[in-house]
């Protein structure tokens, strides 16, 4: 590609990357005069190759208008971060290089000052604390003196069998040398996966500000490791959730799946407020300390799938918790006579209306992300109105709600309303913009639209939807298009902003979004009705949405289409290069699964493996040999490898050395076999796990896809990048 071709489309991407992501708010007080709403921010740093963080302030008045707004601060280096209720010190986890060490500290600040730090590696009492999205807590007692976070087990130190000592050790060195136990330094340590790489054993920490001391929790068995501890009203109990670890540890990036409990630890005692046989997090307390809300499902099968809202009562003595909101099996009308399609989302860290009445959360819906009013006394659902865009729910204090609205034309934007109970009948709340609302160039010459699609046909389920996002008009047959399978399986796309996409349709395609069945956001029989079937229907939607597409858009070139996806995305996308060769024309695969029966035992989540298969998946229970040689046959018959004999288009692979969801020899092996058959192909290889997310991977992946895209596909008519000038 010509060298002014390849800066253009640099330079589009240097433009997107300027918007910011919204990530995350917190309402930091509301009295009669004003609110303060603190937000925080991710944006790309091109320059240092990283996605750098920081932080907003913003001052509006009782009537929600902003009044004042400071200068973003930089908080890249603060891993974790917490307040008191009352916001008079805040804690921050920060990494530092101390004497070419790497160190983690708990910093305690008040209104003017560094009041204490604390050097956690020479306090020695855990390993890392834990900041990732699975496990993470970090939060101040109700009295304001502790603060609450999960750590990495501290373990006794090993050495080798025969190691020299040095001579005339003092008295305290021997006691330390009896402390360390012989010949166990290399006994395996099982990590929780994908992207979760050094987390083993995870344990309950609480650091007192008072006395200065650190203390693990006792009490959760062996078996279990908790996760997302929160403070009981009483300064004393702590509930979180704990995973079941024993046999095996398996993947939980994406995976709802796992068997685990709601727990009560209070005086080392440790009691399951949830079932057994379930997999459950975000438990939530009311302002009240009364009730305890989280999210439940049954344990294994698909990864991600529809939940219910569990609702426990503290004060009423009863020993089970009641179902708020069940799983939805296909969709239920609602308050508002609106339809509902369950639950998939998280619930936000503060969820609540001030008199622990109401609940608030957001959750995908067919190809959006809309939210929703939950009564807990009437257990009633009402969707809160919003346009086409989506719409999430990011902090509730003192009944005022922050908001992120998005959709594919518009990056973040920070909103804000007020709930009044009057408002849970018609699901209306006002709001108002916040932050300034960003616009993507020549956005007036683009339209996205949200599409439905039913089969007429005889099968269970039928109906899917996609997203089609491009120009709002052309010639005919004049624009090429990339159609876009998303991963998972179970997952979804929803109308929200996406780099990639953006600079893919900005540079002169369309894409077309496809949630096929087996998607979440349209009941969980939807999401099962995939199993056992994968590499055939949601092979069938794509090739349905290309057409429907080509039918709905007519200025969309039959003759010019891509396909680009990863993951399960990369699966779909290198099946359809094999199964309908002459009908895409290029194909870009991040991390693809290329051949599930290779991919079982080496993957993070085995278990996905049989179960998109639709096979049990307990190592426990003795298997017979023609049992297991029908699932690995079943295996490698639905994956893409049984097709690559047919395979004409040129196709880049984007791989991560470090995937140990799909594992890179995946992708290997799609690359060679196309090789073999003098298929035209590239593979770019990156130390980096399953995303590609890291600053320089993303960069150069996501501009040398577009750029594949548009070695291969000829934009002419509508004076895109290809164009002459």
């Amino acid at each position: 590609m010509a060298s002014n071709q390849i800066e253009k489309i640099v330079s589009l991407y240097k433009t997107l990357a300027r918007n910011p992501s919204l990530s995350c708010a917190k309402i930091l007080r509301v009295t009669d005069n004003g609110i303060s709403i603190l937000s925080g921010w991710s944006q790309r740093n091109l320059e240092r190759k990283t996605n750098q963080k920081f932080c907003q302030n913003y001052i509006l008045d009782s009537k929600l208008q902003v009044q004042s707004e400071n200068f973003p601060i930089d908080v890249t280096t603060e891993l974790l971060s917490a307040s008191t209720e009352d916001e008079q010190r805040r804690a921050v986890l920060r990494q530092a290089v101390v004497e070419n060490s790497t160190k983690q500290f708990i910093e305690i600040w008040d209104k003017q000052r560094l009041v204490k730090n604390y050097d956690l590696t020479a306090l020695d009492v855990h390993g890392d604390v834990y900041t990732d999205s699975e496990f993470a807590s970090f939060e101040w007692s109700p009295d304001k003196t502790k603060i609450l976070y999960i750590a990495e087990k501290k373990l006794p130190k090993s050495e080798p069998f025969y190691k020299q000592k040095p001579l005339n050790k003092k008295d305290k060195e021997k006691k330390e040398e009896d402390e360390v136990s012989v010949g166990n330094e290399y006994i395996y340590k099982a990590h929780w996966g994908e992207q979760l790489i050094g987390k083993h054993r995870p344990v309950v920490a609480v650091l007192d500000t008072t006395s200065d001391t650190i203390s693990a929790l006792s009490g959760i068995p062996d078996e279990l490791s908790p996760a997302q501890v929160l403070w009981m009203k009483d300064n004393q109990g702590v509930v979180g959730v704990a995973w079941k670890h024993e046999p095996r540890h398996l993947g939980l990036i994406a995976c709802t799946n796992r068997l685990s409990w709601i727990f009560l630890l209070k005086d080392g005692d440790y009691k399951k407020l949830s079932s057994d046989g379930c997999a459950v997090r975000c438990p939530r307390l009311s302002p009240d300390g009364r009730y305890l809300i989280w999210l439940e499902r049954e344990a294994g099968g698909a990864h991600h799938n529809a939940h219910r809202l569990m609702h426990f009562d503290f004060e009423t003595g009863k020993q089970k918790a009641d179902t708020l909101v069940d799983i939805v099996s296909t969709n239920i009308a609602i308050k508002n006579t609106e339809q509902f399609y369950g639950l998939y989302g998280r619930l936000p860290r503060r969820c609540w209306s001030n008199d622990s009445q109401y609940i608030f959360l957001s959750t995908p819906q067919q190809n959006n992300i809309r939210s929703y009013i939950i009564d807990i006394n009437a257990k009633t659902v009402t969707e809160i109105q919003n346009d086409k865009s989506s719409l999430n729910i990011l902090d509730v204090k003192d009944d005022i709600i922050a908001f992120l609205e998005t959709s594919l034309l518009e990056p973040s934007v920070l909103t804000v309303g007020k709930f009044t109970p009057e408002v849970v009948s018609s699901g209306t709340i006002p709001r108002s913009k916040i932050s300034t609302l960003t616009t993507i160039p020549d956005s007036e010459n683009l339209m996205y639209e949200l599409c439905d699609f039913d089969y007429d046909s005889n099968e269970e389920v039928k109906h899917f939807n996609f997203i089609y996002f491009g120009p709002k008009g052309g010639d005919d047959k004049s624009v090429p298009f990339i159609v876009t399978p998303h991963g998972g399986p179970h997952a979804n796309y929803a109308n929200q902003f996406v780099l990639d996409y953006c600079l893919f349709v900005s540079s002169g395609f369309a894409v077309v979004q496809v949630n096929y069945r087996g998607s979440t956001g349209m009941g969980s029989k939807n999401v099962e009705y995939l199993q056992g079937r994968v590499g055939d229907i949601d092979v069938k939607d794509c090739v349905t949405a290309t057409k429907e597409a080509l039918r709905r858009y007519p200025w969309l070139n039959p003759d010019e289409i891509g396909i680009s996806g990863g993951s399960h995305g990369g699966f779909l996308v290198t099946h359809l290069s094999g199964q309908y060769p002459d009908l895409y024309k290029v194909v870009v695969a991040r991390n693809p699964v290329i051949d599930i029966a290779a991919m079982f035992t080496i993957s993070d989540i085995p278990d996905w493996c049989a179960a998109e298969v639709n096979y049990p998946f307990d190592e426990s229970t003795r298997v017979t040999e023609s049992d297991q040689v029908e699932m690995l046959v079943k295996m490698f018959k639905c994956s893409p490898i049984i097709h690559v004999g047919k395979v004409k288009a040129p196709t880049l692979l984007c791989i991560g050395s470090n995937d140990l969801r799909v594992p890179p020899s995946q992708g290997k092996l799609w690359y060679q076999r196309l090789k073999a058959k003098n298929v035209k192909t590239k593979m770019l290889l990156y130390e980096d796990n399953h995303p590609l997310a890291s600053g320089p991977v993303e960069i150069d992946n996501v501009i040398n896809a577009c750029l594949w895209l548009h070695e291969h596909i000829t934009i002419e008519k509508n004076g895109g990048i290809n164009s002459q000038e």
